[in-house]
């Protein structure tokens, strides 16, 4: 491979480039049955709390902070769609991770902790860390050969070698934290 890093690449991503993978990845049978089932609790909530029936309250008040609790990046997804229309993404991709702007701060996201890349629509990639980042690059946006460095990289991170690398990574950087406080 002839890549050069680091690579920089900006893109916008449109609701439907980020709401497909959404309901994809949650299902597409579970996620509106979710939603429905959540406006229901706060249907019943909201008409408890007119009718003060406090045990309805409790009840639906209580299933529906619940459901909301147990699958809030499901939640905050739908909502982050929703409200925002086109998302700017900014991406530095280096050997081993990518740099992702987010406000004004660079977060780190390293391949070998990918759990999967896949195509859930035919324009868009989307790459899934084990920590729940979800990270969506636009087919048109990154070259086949950076997409297969990235795919090695997230394989050897499997292996006992890549594994022992992220233990020491993690170590150096607890060890970084400490230092600074």
């Amino acid at each position: 491979m002839n890549l050069q890093f680091p690579c920089h690449l900006q893109y916008t991503l449109s609701r439907r480039q980020r709401f497909v993978p959404l309901l994809r990845d949650w299902g597409v049978a579970y996620t509106p049955f979710v939603v429905l089932l959540f406006a229901f609790f706060c249907e019943r909530t909201v008409s408890s709390i007119l009718s003060l029936t406090w045990a309805g309250i409790a009840v639906f008040g209580g299933l529906a902070l619940g459901l909301f609790l147990m699958l809030r990046g499901l939640f905050v997804g739908l909502l982050y769609v929703l409200l925002v229309p086109r998302r700017k993404m900014d991406l530095i991709i280096e050997e081993k991770a990518a740099g992702i702007l987010i406000g004004e701060e660079r977060w780190c996201m390293f391949f070998d902790g990918l759990l999967e890349i896949r195509k859930y629509t035919a324009d868009v990639w989307t790459l899934r860390h084990w920590n729940g980042v979800v990270l969506h690059i636009p087919v048109d946006a990154i070259t086949e050969e950076l997409l297969a460095h990235i795919r090695a990289e997230m394989e050897r991170g499997r292996t006992p070698e890549g594994m022992q690398a992220v233990i020491e990574r993690g170590r150096r950087i607890e060890e970084i934290i400490r230092s600074h406080q």
